[in-house]
């Protein structure tokens, strides 16, 4: 990297300014519009700059030679924004614990099953990420990558499926490849592999290693 590189403090701030600083502030754009990490109570231009910042003050610490600079801080904004979100998270629910809580209601499990919910969202957004960009890695018969792309479709557009029947899931991706069952059996296995081995490492590390 250009700027690691010279210890003119002058260079160093026109390669910043022009080249560095556009990109970490699109690059903190791009992956807290992904992430949304609800429970930091900061305003999203505050967010980004904070994320700038803690990127900016990475930069020494790179090394081009441990692998590209781009999924180097793409990891590093997950692991800060997933961080901060915990911290945050962490906050609210000691705060919480003051409260007089209802007797029908407990806030303290709606929150955890709440951070749950997000957890598994991150998670699967980096999951199907992951397997979009090693599908021909993963499967080498076009079959099997037919099936597996119209399982990441359906897993990337999750939100807005009102049916998880699983059934209906599984006619919907046999009308959209023409292949039989056991053809979509045999790719959903592999892929819930994938999900499994990665899921039990993203939870050995506190859910904090995205993406994978």
């Amino acid at each position: 990297m250009a700027y690691n590189k010279t210890e003119n403090p002058i260079k160093r701030e026109k390669v910043y300014r022009r080249f560095i600083y556009p990109a970490f502030m699109k690059m903190a754009e791009n992956i807290i519009n992904k992430i949304k990490p609800d429970y930091i109570d900061s305003s999203f231009a505050d967010l980004q700059t904070d994320l700038v910042t803690h990127l900016t003050q990475g930069l020494s610490k790179f090394n081009a030679g441990l692998g590209k600079a781009y999924s180097y801080y793409t990891r590093s904004s997950f692991n800060y924004l997933i961080g901060e979100n915990d911290k945050a998270y962490k906050k609210l629910k000691k705060d919480s614990i003051e409260l007089d809580i209802d007797e029908q209601r407990n806030i303290i499990i709606e929150e955890h099953n709440s951070e749950m919910r997000e957890t598994l969202r991150y998670f699967m957004d980096a999951y199907v990420d992951y397997c979009y960009a090693n599908l021909n890695y993963i499967f080498t018969n076009q079959s099997d990558i037919h099936v597996a792309d119209s399982l990441l479709h359906i897993f990337e557009t999750r939100e807005a499926i009102e049916d998880f029947n699983k059934k209906a899931l599984y006619i919907f991706i046999r009308e959209r490849t023409g292949l039989v069952t056991t053809n979509i059996t045999r790719v959903v296995k592999v892929l819930k592999a994938i999900y499994e081995e990665n899921f039990k490492a993203y939870e050995r590390t506190n859910f904090v290693n995205l993406p994978f």
